[in-house]
């Protein structure tokens, strides 16, 4: 009940009190099952990795020797390989994908994610064949450069 100019009585308790308290009650609620949750998932996580890699570890370390055996006595050579040959490998495999699905448009799958549907699709022939010397030609070498 309202008493004089719309005020509640002084017998009457306010609604927001109610709400606001519950609202803390929720709250703590789902805080503290989503950090249980999380914590169990941690560790469950944390002890299946720490059992693959004691089954897995051996192996990976008897074939990290078995490469620095291969490399002996030369080691900048293993550097070269690591640091410049396999990124330039990944690199133009991934490349290389998408240069096959820009000429030809298949698979139908990865090429309607294109940022710009539509615009040069087929990719024009004198573009691909320049493709690779792009990245690898620096910009005032010569004609191989994309103006």
């Amino acid at each position: 009940m309202k008493g004089e100019a719309g005020r509640p009585l002084h017998n009457e308790k306010p609604k927001q009190e109610g709400h606001v308290w519950g609202s803390m009650r929720r709250t703590a609620f789902i805080l503290g099952s989503g950090l249980l949750l999380l914590v169990a998932f941690w560790n469950s996580v944390t002890w299946h990795l720490q059992r693959f890699w004691g089954a897995s570890g051996y192996f990976w370390q008897a074939q990290w020797e078995r490469l620095l055996s291969t490399f002996e006595g030369k080691e900048w050579t293993l550097f070269i390989l690591g640091a410049t040959q396999v990124p330039v490998f990944f690199f133009w495999s991934f490349s290389g994908l998408l240069l096959v699905v820009d000429t030809t448009g298949k698979p139908n799958f990865i090429s309607r994610y294109r940022i710009q549907v539509g615009k040069n699709d087929p990719v024009g022939r004198p573009l691909p064949p320049r493709a690779p010397h792009l990245p690898l030609v620096p910009p005032g070498a010569g004609h191989l450069h994309a103006d």
